[in-house]
């Protein structure tokens, strides 16, 4: 479902459609500042839903790219084990359940490459390209600053340290830049949720929706078990990131400075991540363990490491010399911790490694170019295809996919209809039981089928008939 959502989000501007909204939670705005997700439109609209994914692999590709090319560049002896380590960050096992994504996609999926670009133009010090994915973070939602602030301070205080390596502690984490960061990312933090609150006028925000959730279904015995519950699921991919940073950090004076500021950031970013699952209290999969939590708190981790190992390289440090060992270690450890550290469906693997089955749907749908090879699935398809764009469906949520190229509703008791449907669609067993079935009352033709009753504007239908 949020797959489609991201969709309908992405490209419904292009298509005359209200800015950011959808037909499950309607003007999308009044929840989430999603801007990013708006330039991924000019992809979503020639390309559907693959769109969102070309989006992304073309800007972790970009990543992956930089990254390696200056490591080749910087340490033309030591570059393989960086690149091991690029593939833990990126494509590995944490990563790979995350970018899976049980529940569809998120536009927060993109902080990955949008802040390893950010993190990594500063490191190399291009200030002009660190300012435009910067501010291409920050379109991606409202917490965007928590993670640019922390990435900051970090990178601020690893600068100091290689700058006057002995200085007193305290003079690394309270000084005039790191107040000037922390300031002006407050200030920016705020002026986004007071935007949400405006927006939403007298409704009650998604935080305020939180609150009262959290009075109408909390105890105290709840709510401690639900916290204990976040900090141990939180201790993954903390634990799996410090692995890959140990070895750099053994290898420089004072690391415990460097380490207390990249936990200060991951400690403030799960203070985020736990108040917005509260929204779903209580519910403990929609907390840290939630893909689009868990994947910003992994993108700001593998962030802090490509600054670290870069600026440390730069000024002639070298890792702890059993680094591959530790990079050994740290593979094996987040491939049996991923699948408890982010939320997933064991079915989709056992779907995934039945080779004999997935090689009979790829030859059936003609890889994806023809899919849908049941004759009803199809028969919808081939319908879809021929409604104009922006148009409506309403139907059964099991077709919402094999409409993805139009704005499909799923029978509820709260359609979000911007205007007249070209299609109802209901399943024919359930239209006595179904209470959320509606049936216009006239300007539709029935469409012939043993299962469905399909219900189809008469003007639209009789002008792609003839």
């Amino acid at each position: 479902m949020d797959a489609i959502i991201a969709l309908q989000l992405s490209r419904g501007w292009l298509e005359g459609r209200p800015l950011l909204f959808d037909t499950y939670y309607g003007y999308h705005w009044l929840h989430h500042n999603y801007y990013f997700i708006l330039l991924t439109g000019l992809f979503t609209k020639f390309m559907s839903i693959y769109g969102l994914f070309i989006v992304y692999l073309g800007l972790l590709g970009l990543l992956l790219g930089q990254w390696i090319r200056w490591w080749r560049k910087l340490q033309k002896n030591r570059w393989l084990n960086e690149w091991y380590i690029i593939i833990f960050f990126t494509i590995g096992p944490i990563a790979y359940h995350i970018f899976l994504d049980v529940y569809g996609w998120h536009p927060e999926q993109y902080f990955m490459p949008l802040l390893g670009l950010f993190t990594l133009s500063m490191a190399k010090r291009q200030w002009i390209w660190s300012v435009f994915w910067g501010l291409l973070t920050l379109s991606v939602k409202e917490t965007s600053i928590v993670l640019i602030c922390g990435t900051l301070l970090f990178t601020t205080i690893v600068s100091l340290i290689l700058k006057s390596p002995h200085e007193k502690w305290t003079r690394y984490y309270f000084n005039r830049n790191t107040f000037s960061i922390v300031a002006v990312s407050c200030l920016i933090f705020v002026v986004g949720l007071w935007w949400l609150s405006h927006l939403n006028g007298s409704q009650p925000s998604r935080l305020d929706q939180a609150i009262s959730i959290l009075h109408k279904k909390g105890t105290i015995a709840m709510l401690f078990y639900y916290t204990i519950f976040f900090l141990f699921f939180s201790s993954f991919p903390l634990i799996a990131a410090s692995i890959l940073l140990a070895p750099w950090l053994l290898a420089i004076p004072r690391p415990w400075v460097i380490y207390s500021a990249f936990l200060g950031g991951c400690v403030t970013l799960l203070c985020v991540f736990y108040t917005e699952g509260l929204f779903y209290f209580p519910e403990p999969n929609m907390g840290i363990r939630y893909p689009a939590r868990v994947g910003s708190l992994w993108a700001f981790m593998m962030s802090c490491y490509i600054f670290l190992s870069i600026r440390l390289s730069e000024a002639n440090f070298k890792p702890h010399p059993h680094q591959r060992e530790w990079l050994l270690w740290g593979g094996l450890f987040q491939f049996f911790i991923s699948p408890m550290a982010v939320t997933n469906a064991s079915s989709i693997h056992g779907q995934m490694f039945n080779i004999k089955k997935n090689f009979i749907f790829i030859h059936d749908n003609h890889l994806g170019i023809k899919p849908y090879s049941d004759t009803l699935s199809k028969s919808l398809y081939q319908l879809s295809q021929r409604l104009p764009a922006g148009s409506e469906v309403v139907c059964p949520s099991e077709y919402v996919s094999v409409f993805q190229n139009v704005y499909t509703n799923e029978w509820s008791d709260d359609l979000r209809i911007l205007m007249r449907p070209h299609l109802y669609i209901y399943d024919k067993k359930l239209i006595k039981t179904n209470k959320n079935y509606i049936f216009p009352k006239g300007g539709y033709k029935t469409i012939p089928n043993s299962q469905l009753l399909i219900l189809a504007d008469s003007v639209w239908y009789n002008q792609v008939s003839n």
